[in-house]
């Protein structure tokens, strides 16, 4: 008798639908601990409106924003973000893509979302691999198109910008930084500056380079993201004293940098020790460039193309040094996570694109 009731019961289960990872909206800010869950009413290039199940509704700065779940998202969206977060992009974008083939009439919020991500990852990928920056750029600018106004549209510009400078297209990196430019907040217009003179800087202007970074630096900080940006401009700024020969200036502005950087902001650490490395060979001291590269590759390898270049400065400093084993161990690793990187063709003789 109950065997019937068993086997009716596993259909039910069977049929039934699997329940969302979300049941509401979701926003998680920068600014403030914790997410503010409810219906996200409004979705613009500046900000998103979430209505909570009670109170006002909230309207959040799109550079404010940390992260945004959906209500219906599948629970593999999760796991995406949290790849992605932590620097394992090939997967991420793996498990991106696949959740986007699994969206069941998805609202417009949440099909915008998943395919900004997979253009994002895309992105941060061809920033270390030269052959992925036409689809990255392809991916980005089919977004923007279809997307204009959308709270991810200044970070599409920004990535844009940086994709266009490493494909060596200075005319479209800039149109792409100006508009970064345009956002209503000042993190984003040190950042649209910080970008313009690192192009100046590649394309051998170091004065100009230097003017604008002097600009940024000179600019009151007032939240942790506009300090971020101070210190991207201070390295930018170290990087030309580096080229002038005035190592002990440079030295003392990335110490600085280094003392002051938040932990959490891995993409300044990580090109502070890199630069610094940079000053210590140019010194001479190429044992203590060792140390400031290596944490690059202990604590910062989610910063792929920083990670890359202090890869290729390792195992050049390491076979300098006749250690030839962890040479060798530096060269595989390079060769294996990065190898279609500048670094990893520099290493092997090839002409290399200047970084940017």
């Amino acid at each position: 008798m109950r065997k019937p009731i068993f086997f009716g019961l596993l259909a039910l289960a069977t049929l039934a639908p699997v329940a969302p990872a979300w049941s509401a909206d979701s926003v998680t800010r920068k600014s403030a601990k914790g997410a503010i869950s409810g219906d996200i009413t409004a979705n613009t290039a500046t900000e998103l409106t979430i209505k909570p199940k009670s109170g006002d509704a909230v309207a959040i700065p799109a550079n404010d924003i940390a992260s945004v779940s959906w209500n219906g998202e599948p629970a593999t969206l999760r796991l995406a973000r949290g790849d992605e977060d932590g620097g394992r992009l090939t997967r991420a974008l793996d498990t991106y893509t696949k959740a986007a083939g699994t969206l069941n009439s998805p609202g417009p919020g949440l099909k915008a979302d998943v395919e900004f991500a997979i253009a994002r990852t895309t992105a941060k990928i061809a920033l270390a691999d030269a052959t992925k920056l036409d689809e990255a750029i392809s991916k980005l600018e089919a977004f923007r198109s279809k997307n204009a106004d959308n709270y991810n549209h200044f970070e599409g510009q920004r990535l844009l910008g940086q994709l266009y400078m490493a494909k060596k297209d200075p005319n479209k990196a800039r149109v792409a930084f100006e508009t970064l430019g345009k956002a209503p907040w000042k993190d984003y217009q040190m950042a649209s500056k910080n970008f313009t003179a690192r192009m100046l800087l590649v394309e051998s202007k170091s004065d100009e380079a230097a003017a604008a970074f002097d600009s940024v630096i000179g600019m009151k900080a007032d939240n942790p993201a506009e300090e971020s940006q101070r210190q991207e401009a201070m390295l930018g700024k170290a990087r030309i004293l580096t080229s002038q020969n005035k190592l002990g200036d440079a030295v003392n502005l990335l110490n600085d940098v280094i003392n002051k950087a938040s932990p959490e902001d891995a993409r300044v650490q990580a090109e502070a020790y890199v630069r610094q490395g940079d000053c210590l060979q140019a010194q001479g001291k190429d044992k203590d460039a060792i140390l400031a590269y290596l944490h690059v590759d202990v604590l910062f390898a989610s910063e792929k193309s920083l990670h890359a270049e202090s890869l290729f400065h390792l195992t050049r400093l390491w076979s300098k040094l006749g250690q030839a084993g962890r040479a060798a161990e530096t060269r595989e690793k390079l060769e294996n996570e990065y190898p279609n990187s500048e670094w990893a063709r520099q290493l092997k003789g090839a002409p290399a694109e200047a970084a940017g």
